[in-house]
């Protein structure tokens, strides 16, 4: 992991206004890197199960998941060709689809996330016939509520300290 985050490091220095964002389908490579974007406070403060996850439990998840057993497609978010994100589809039914998007602290506020999610979008939109995207999120997460809101996502409702937001595509 220590190279990687030495990449990450060396790419802040080199990051300019125009970056190159793209998704790409996870794979077994990313596991490990997964694992740690989970266990980031910041990530994890802002999730259902608000605490880290031990190595064994991520295995047992994350692999029928990259497997594609399920109705899980989990995307890498990359910058210039180095992971600093995910972004999971949770395909709900026929018509819906959840969305989430998790992006490492030291790439907050750069429009990684509203960019990675537009892609997110585009391909629901080419691909299974989704009607509607869900999103759910913590409302202490006010950059989230802010970017699903700039992406045209409606305010559908309040759960403890949930709120749950939806696009029509």
């Amino acid at each position: 992991m220590s190279k990687r985050i030495e990449s990450i490091e060396n790419l802040q220095k080199l990051m300019k206004p125009s970056l190159k964002i793209s998704l790409r389908k996870a794979n077994f490579s990313d596991i490990e890197f997964l694992w740690y974007l989970r266990n980031q406070p910041d990530v994890y403060k802002h999730s259902f199960q608000n605490k880290p996850v031990d190595w064994e439990e991520h295995i047992n998840w994350i692999i029928p998941n990259i497997l594609g057993v399920g109705n899980k497609k989990i995307f890498i978010i990359e910058v210039f060709g180095l992971p600093v994100g995910q972004a999971r589809i949770d395909y709900l039914d026929k018509k819906e689809a959840e969305v989430s998007i998790s992006i490492l602290k030291e790439f907050h506020g750069k429009g990684i996330a509203s960019e990675a999610l537009k892609k997110v979008i585009r391909f629901l939109r080419g691909g299974r016939k989704v009607n509607v995207v869900i999103a759910q999120m913590n409302k202490s997460n006010l950059p989230s509520v802010s970017l699903f809101g700039k992406l045209g996502f409606k305010f559908l409702s309040k759960r403890g300290n949930w709120l749950k937001y939806n696009l029509k595509i």
